[in-house]
């Protein structure tokens, strides 16, 4: 009787641990954004009202006061009108980097607010719906006219 309680002491640990492994499947952090994916996805989401023009690497970098040698790929979107929207996918060669190529979005999230809010105000909605996120060594920035329907396109 003594084995057979000892042996279920042992079990017992072990049966948890496998079912905390089976229940919790991808439960760890999101998979870090890839820029060809994430800005392809959205560019089909619908969620812009107008065409969006692709910017080179150095462009973007100048343009949002990113560290061009931290980066490793991006896909950046602007505007080819008067509006505010625009897309921005960036992946760092560490987490630091994109910790401040995070900051620098919001940066620009806020200067755009501020140049925008005096001659055109109903861009203001479109950015204060502006999705920042950092996954791993990876951020994005998304401004859209439709926030759902971008927010529906990524994972």
């Amino acid at each position: 009787m003594k084995h057979l309680f000892r042996a279920v002491q042992l079990l017992i640990p072990l049966a948890l641990s496998l079912l905390l492994c089976a229940c919790g499947g991808s439960g760890g952090a999101p998979e870090p954004f890839d820029p060809a994916a994430a800005s392809g996805a959205l560019l089909d989401s619908g969620a812009f009202s107008e065409t969006l023009e692709s910017l080179d690497q150095d462009i973007a970098c100048m343009l949002y006061g990113i560290d061009e040698s931290t980066v490793t790929g991006c896909a950046v979107y602007g505007s080819t009108g008067a509006t505010a929207e625009e897309i921005a996918v960036f992946t760092f060669s560490d987490a630091g980097g994109a910790a401040a190529g995070k900051a620098a979005l919001e940066t620009r999230v806020a200067d755009q607010k501020s140049v925008l809010e005096s001659y055109q105000p109903a861009e203001i909605v479109k950015l204060d719906a502006a999705r920042i996120e950092q996954r791993g060594n990876s951020v994005l920035l998304v401004v859209a006219n439709d926030s759902e329907a971008a927010a529906a396109a990524l994972p």
